[in-house]
C-alpha cells in the first residue's frame, strides 16, 4: 500500500485557502426599509424643518422659562421625550408617533389638551 504525503507547506496552503473565501462571510445583509414614512408622517430634519417655524412661531411666547425653551440649541432637550408639566404623564414630542405628543396635538387643535397653539391662528400645511 503507497501512502501519499503531502507536504506540511501545501496542507497549510489549501486550509489558508480555504478559510480565506470564509472570512469575509458575515451571514445575511439586513437592509432596513427607507425611514422616509412613518404611521403616514413625513420625517423631517429637527434643525432645519422643525427649528424654523419654532423659531418663527413659537419662541415669542414660549423663551426659556418653566422649563420649556423653545429657541435654539434648547428645543430639541425641552420637547423630546420630556413630560409635559401641565399634561402629565403625556410626552410633549414622542419620535414617530405624532398622535401621541402633546405639541402635536395642541397645533392640530384637537381640543383636548388646552388652548391651542399657535393661538388665533393655524399652521399650514406645509408646517404642519
Amino acid at each position: 500500500m503507497r501512502h501519499f504525503y503531502l507536504p506540511i507547506s501545501v496542507i497549510l496552503a489549501l486550509i489558508l485557502l480555504l478559510s480565506q473565501g470564509c472570512t469575509d462571510d458575515v451571514g445575511p445583509f439586513y437592509v432596513p426599509p427607507p425611514i422616509d414614512t412613518l404611521n403616514g408622517f413625513d420625517t423631517v430634519s429637527f434643525a432645519n424643518a422643525v427649528m424654523p417655524i419654532l423659531i418663527e412661531r413659537c419662541w415669542v411666547c414660549h423663551p426659556p422659562s418653566g422649563g420649556l425653551n423653545l429657541g435654539p440649541g434648547a428645543a430639541y432637550q425641552s420637547l423630546v421625550n420630556v413630560t409635559s408639566t401641565g399634561h402629565a404623564p403625556m410626552k410633549r414630542v414622542v419620535p414617530y408617533d405624532p398622535m401621541a405628543s402633546l405639541l402635536w396635538q395642541k397645533i392640530i387643535y384637537s381640543g383636548d389638551y388646552g388652548l391651542p397653539m399657535p393661538p388665533n391662528t393655524t399652521l399650514p400645511n406645509e408646517e404642519l
